[in-house]
């Protein structure tokens, strides 16, 4: 449980919302920002040509970030690998320009128009963005940081005598309000980085099997019950694998739980390498895995059932030698209840280990048993 804690408060909220097959989704909305971000920065450099009110910042900067963040969509396409660098150099650019941005504010726009312009709306954006990208200490330090930078620009280009002197109440206001509203944001992103973190903490230890860290029954379920709603309106399919270690009793019996427990272990890792994208290794119960395949059909579903009995047969466990598997391999049918699918995948399973074990068996080659 210690182990589990740890590994959640070593994760950023965005990698908690985004791991395992949403990896992808992950990606498709780092790269639609920073398509969306080139697009914003040379449309904002083009209303400010239409109306002649150019700053030198935004005339030097945003065709910068304009071209970096296309270079960088264009990077994540054909090296999704760079997405953590793509990440924090994007928000590395985002923050010098906020500084740089606050220096012209301060110097310029807010003598003229006693406030600032709308730009100052975005940066809690900053603040938010730390959040997402980093774990919660982290994000602490980045957003403090970056807060006491503006803090320090403040004291350094503020047109302190012209405000005192003029007894600018309106831009005093305005400074004030901005420095405030900072320490604010950061406070609540903070608390709802704890909230979220306690969630994701106890939704970890409801769906994730201590022993060997995979998704747990209750999980397996969900995602089956997901599954077959899609396969139903979408006219979709999917299949699952029984897997069951063979003689995995003698195990036990002849070397511990202990051991047991590391062998155990050791093969949920051999079968999750010939996971296809989007596949899911459920600890159904005991030595039995169930493996959940979106999109497959029953022969493309034995192919990588025969790939994980290869590679099960192939490890020696240290001290043991190698432990067997059988696997029963079903495909969903057409108005076929998640009961009747796991039956058949389980009975094709048994007749695997009838046969002698370590074998792939199909449902589609066995007569469906109910029993009584």
């Amino acid at each position: 449980m210690a182990d589990e804690k740890r590994l959640i408060t070593n994760l950023s909220y965005l990698d908690r919302l985004t791991s395992g097959p949403f990896y992808k989704v992950r990606l498709r909305l780092v790269v639609m920002v920073l398509v969306i971000g080139t697009v914003a920065a040379i449309a904002a450099l083009y209303l400010e040509a239409v109306v002649k009110d150019v700053n030198i910042v935004d005339a030097v900067f945003l065709p910068i970030m304009a071209f970096a963040f296309f270079s960088m969509a264009v990077a994540l396409r054909r090296r999704p690998d760079l997405l953590g660098k793509v990440e924090n150099l994007a928000f590395l650019l985002l923050v010098l320009y906020a500084l740089l941005m606050l220096i012209y504010q301060l110097r310029v726009t807010l003598p003229r128009l006693h406030t600032f312009s709308e730009t100052i709306l975005w940066y809690p954006m900053l603040y938010l963005s730390a959040f997402l990208l980093h774990r919660r200490a982290i994000a602490l330090r980045l957003s403090l940081g970056i807060w006491a930078s503006f803090l320090l620009i403040g004291v350094i280009f503020s047109p302190h005598y012209l405000i005192i002197a003029q007894h600018d109440a309106s831009a005093m206001n305005t400074i004030l309000q901005f420095y405030v509203s900072g320490v604010i944001y950061i406070i609540l992103l903070y608390a709802f980085s704890r909230v979220e973190e306690g969630y994701a903490e106890t939704r970890a230890l409801a769906y994730v099997d201590y022993l060997t860290q995979l998704p747990n029954r209750r999980y397996g379920e969900s995602m089956l019950v997901q599954l077959l709603r899609q396969a139903r309106d979408h006219k979709t399919t999917f299949s699952v694998i029984m897997v069951d270690l063979d003689g995995f009793k003698r195990v036990n019996d002849r070397f511990g739980h202990d051991v047991g427990d590391q062998v155990l272990k050791r093969c949920a890792l051999l079968i999750q390498r010939y996971l296809p994208r989007g596949g899911r290794v459920i600890r159904w119960g005991g030595e039995e895995f169930l493996v959940i395949l979106p999109g497959l059909n029953e022969t493309q579903s034995l192919r990588i059932a025969e790939d994980m009995r290869h590679g099960l047969e192939s490890y020696s466990h240290e001290g043991v030698g190698v432990v067997l598997a059988s696997f029963g391999v079903a495909e969903l049918r057409p108005k076929e209840t998640l009961d009747q699918l796991i039956m058949r995948a389980d009975q094709a399973m048994y007749k695997a280990k009838k046969l002698g074990g370590n074998r792939v068996v199909a449902a589609s080659t066995i007569t469906l048993v109910v029993e009584a």
